[in-house]
């Protein structure tokens, strides 16, 4: 009975074993990331809270973006930006803790 159930386990594992970590082939995920780069091309420098509905902070925010996410901006509203993520969130987040990918200085726009 326990033979039963090892098997297909051991099977999946052993296919598991030569799939790259995302499922993608490796030419594809290369490719993908310098799409990310490329249409993405600001990021998150610091823990940031966002603001789906607009940039009121007189409510608790919808969400927080990592440090390091990547971003594209939208609409700049002066103290807060529109930004849309990678991962498809459009939300309002302060615009001091944007910054250009691979850089450190506050996103000047």
């Amino acid at each position: 009975m326990r033979f039963a159930l090892l098997l297909p386990m051991l099977f999946a594992f052993l296919l598991c074993l030569g799939c790259s970590p995302s499922g993608i082939p490796e030419p594809a995920e290369e490719n993908a990331a310098s799409t990310v780069q490329s249409e993405y091309p600001d990021q998150i420098g610091s823990l940031a809270v966002y603001y789906t509905g607009g940039p009121q902070q007189g409510r608790p925010p919808d969400g927080e973006f990592e440090p390091g996410t990547r971003v594209k901006v939208l609409h700049n509203a002066g103290s807060y930006s529109m930004v849309r993520s990678a991962d498809g969130i459009e939300a309002y987040v302060s615009t001091a803790a944007i910054q250009p990918a691979g850089g450190t200085a506050p996103l000047n726009r």
